[in-house]
């Protein structure tokens, strides 16, 4: 690969993480860290959630491809914020935490 393609390549890595990071913001959501996540099945779980890195998962923008450790299975998650939960959905959600990698 010549040095203009490399420089091509992680120019456009570096915008993805960019804007990544500002949908989830402009969403509301935190940019990195603990996140509280809901899989398209409505279970609600913590998981380490860093723009730009995934080993556990597919990453679609300001969503996820990831296994649920509540229901077991393979699922779209995204993010949600903790004000929206109620407060037996947030202590769920505090109780369950998957794999501790991003």
């Amino acid at each position: 690969m010549s040095a203009q393609r490399r420089r091509f390549a992680l120019i456009a890595a570096a915008v993805g993480v960019l804007v990544e990071a500002i949908a989830i913001r402009r969403l509301g959501y935190p940019i990195a860290g603990n996140v509280v996540v809901r899989c398209q099945r409505g279970h609600v779980f913590t998981t380490i959630w860093v723009p730009g890195a995934s080993i556990k998962s597919l990453r679609l923008g300001p969503w996820r491809v990831q296994r649920c450790p509540v229901g077991g299975h393979w699922s779209l998650v995204t993010p949600i914020r903790r004000t929206d939960l109620t407060a037996k959905e947030r202590r769920a959600a505090d109780q369950t935490r998957d794999v501790r990698v991003p």
